[in-house]
């Protein structure tokens, strides 16, 4: 009995069960209201629908017109890097429009297919076609499993994950990519046959250069001239005369219907035997729901981790790009739900998968979208080109869907310059960069992305177990600091970060998320920035309502002080790669418009490896003691300390002692306790 009562003591008084019934109290008694809440979030019209001004109206209307009339051909063309039949292209575009209506969080995303998502899926096509399926079975198949992944990972908030994939690494991949799929049009461009691989299809293309069929040639490289011609009279004349502007934005319809014309006035009367190749696009109407094969499913959800990974990431970056520029605030698990949601039920239509398309969105925004009212409109439009232009959508040339291919994939190419700035920066960014551009050129894009990552994740784990660590047995002159100016705690219009580890791909934006989120957390931003986001309040109120529930949680009623000072102490940073600088300079970006041109942002204890780094960047940097009274109110930001001590009392300009603050801070030498 007395082994009972000491068992009993024991678990009552052990710290991790304490724990344990404290936090599982706590969850128990909010999981009515947090389920209701995290159920309401996932329909984000609830909450701007209501603040619609009608006045929006007409903007949305023509942006669901022009995004409706860019997704035909672009539908269409991408089905066919898919090698599926074109009308399964349109099947995959009216859904995703009607659901981002009420699950969107983006004014300006347009989703439908992709020529990446294309692509991935015509490698899974071309592996599993041979047993018997037909290729639109499988990209439905392929559609669902990229469903699932998504809805996992934004259901239970996992994006993080996604961050495993630097930015150089999606450069690569995504350049070598789309060189891919301009030479997977080569065969309807030249009227010629061509192998499989990217080796094989150059030898092949300049083997065949006397079997190029003229007319078709003549479809393509016309249409491709076309095309270039009115982008660029978009690009300089645009902007003064909005018929330029407005036949700039659908360059791609107006080639599609000019070319459609021409072929159908030579080829009406030889359907057997036509001058050149075509679509031969066939629809009665959506196709009645039906859930994608269990066995194809099985077969193909392992593969489609690639697509998965590729719109997510993709789409994301979209998104976030976009909001930036147009000043309002995404939810990227909400966005994840939306992309599950949408490609999931998408493959009961007999659809392919899809994503976010950079092309339409730039379109969508430049048409001045106000909310995501334009999908229905988009939506609709699709529908109606369903039913009621299939018949002639058969007479398209597929030279005309090639050169379609061609102009609007050949921009995410990217430069050379941009691989040399990876070079300049960091050595093993530019190694990852050029692993997954050419394994994807010359291989698969499958091993591409894989190996790049693999390679990313090898090398930060080997830097992390062998690196170099320092014993410090004296510290000089701090202590004589600390007492000439004792400092009690932070002050509080000043908030102080220190990363605990190296700040690298995987966890960059973690850091600028959760820095941000402090910073409005315990204050205020200035009076200038809250003046211009009243007077430029749009559809999104996202923004607001976060803010909201972090000082909610935190108990903060009142408005904080003024942001005035951030310090990021850099004492456990060991290095930093170019996704991290990226991430820190959104964050320089977003304070700055958070807290005003006045805003100090101060770095602190940066080692020689990260100092270099941030200036290989481009980032221009202040020695603190370089900086005198004359010059300080021109340098505001940037400026480089040797402690914390040093930046903290800098900003007194010698007074003896600060405010108290929400965090405090005491210093003994050079630990901090």
């Amino acid at each position: 009995m007395g082994y009972w009562n000491k068992a009993r003591t024991a678990f009552a008084e052990d710290q991790n069960t304490q724990r344990f019934r404290y936090y599982g109290g706590r969850a128990a008694r909010a999981l009515p209201s947090a389920s209701l809440n995290y159920l309401v979030e996932k329909v984000p019209v609830i909450f701007w629908l209501p603040k619609y001004n009608p006045r929006w109206l007409l903007n949305d209307a023509l942006a669901g017109i022009t995004i409706g009339v860019l997704l035909i051909p672009q539908s269409l063309a991408y089905a066919k890097i898919a090698t599926i039949p074109g009308q399964h292209g349109l099947f995959s575009s009216w859904l995703p429009n009607f659901l981002y209506f009420f699950m969107g969080t983006s004014k300006d995303m347009s989703t439908g297919p992709t020529s990446l998502i294309g692509l991935l899926t015509a490698e899974i096509i071309r592996d599993i076609a041979s047993e018997g399926f037909a290729p639109e079975a499988i990209a439905s198949a392929v559609a669902m499993s990229m469903g699932i992944y998504c809805l996992i990972v934004g259901l239970f908030k996992l994006g993080f994950l996604l961050e495993f994939v630097s930015i150089p690494v999606l450069h690569g991949f995504i350049s070598a990519a789309g060189i891919v799929i301009m030479l997977g049009q080569i065969p309807s461009l030249f009227g010629v046959k061509v192998g499989t691989g990217t080796a094989k299809i150059i030898h092949d293309l300049f083997a065949q250069i006397p079997d190029f069929k003229g007319p078709t040639v003549g479809v393509g490289l016309g249409g491709i001239l076309l095309l270039v011609l009115m982008q660029k009279m978009g690009q300089r004349w645009g902007k003064k005369n909005k018929i330029i502007w407005f036949v700039a934005l659908a360059r791609s319809a107006i080639v599609l219907i000019l070319f459609t014309g021409i072929s159908y006035g030579i080829n009406k009367n030889r359907d057997d035997d036509p001058v050149w190749e075509l679509s031969k696009v066939k629809s009665s109407g959506i196709v009645h729901p039906a859930m994608p094969q269990p066995i194809l499913i099985q077969k193909v959800f392992a593969r489609s981790v690639a697509p998965f990974l590729a719109a997510a990431i993709e789409h994301l970056a979209i998104a976030k790009g976009f909001a930036r520029k147009n000043d309002y605030v995404i939810d990227p698990a909400q966005e994840l739900v939306y992309l599950g949601f949408a490609n999931f039920f998408n493959s009961f239509f007999s659809s392919m998968g899809v994503g976010g398309a950079m092309s339409r969105t730039a379109v969508n925004s430049d048409t001045g979208v106000k909310s995501p009212m334009y999908g229905f409109i988009a939506g609709g439009f699709v529908i109606l080109a369903i039913y009621e232009l299939t018949p002639a959508l058969y007479w398209i040339p597929k030279a005309t869907l090639a050169a379609i291919i061609v102009t609007a994939v050949w921009h995410v190419v990217l430069p050379p310059r941009v691989f040399y700035g990876y070079w300049k920066t960091s050595l093993v960014d530019f190694i990852a960069s050029m692993l997954a551009f050419w394994v994807t050129l010359f291989v698969s894009t499958e091993i591409g992305i894989a190996s790049a990552v693999g390679f990313n994740l090898a090398f930060h784990i080997l830097y992390t177990a062998f690196q170099h660590i320092t014993h410090v047995t004296t510290v000089e002159d701090n202590n004589q600091v600390v007492e000439k100016y004792p400092i009690k705690s932070i002050p509080l219009d000043t908030q102080v970060f220190q990363p605990s580890q190296s700040v690298i791909f995987s966890n960059a934006f973690r850091l600028k998320s959760r820095c941000f989120d402090v910073v409005q957390t315990y204050n205020s931003g200035s009076v200038v920035s809250l003046e211009l986001q009243q007077a430029n309040r749009n559809w999104s109120v996202s923004g607001e309502r976060r803010v909201r529930q972090l000082r909610a949680k935190v108990g903060i009623v009142d408005e904080p002080h003024q942001i005035s000072f951030v310090v990021l102490d850099f004492a456990k940073v060991a290095t930093i790669d170019t996704t991290a600088l990226i991430a820190l300079q959104d964050l320089s970006i977003d304070l700055a418009k958070y807290g005003g041109k006045d805003l100090e942002l101060r770095f602190v204890n940066l080692n020689t490896q990260v100092r270099l780094r941030f200036e290989r960047f481009g980032w221009v940097l202040y020695d603190s003691a370089s900086v005198t009274t004359s010059t300080r109110g021109s340098l505001k930001a940037n400026v480089v300390y040797t402690s914390l001590t040093e930046a903290l009392l800098d900003r007194t300009e010698g007074s003896d002692s600060l405010e108290i603050g929400p965090t405090e801070i005491k210093e003994v030498g050079s630990e901090k306790v």
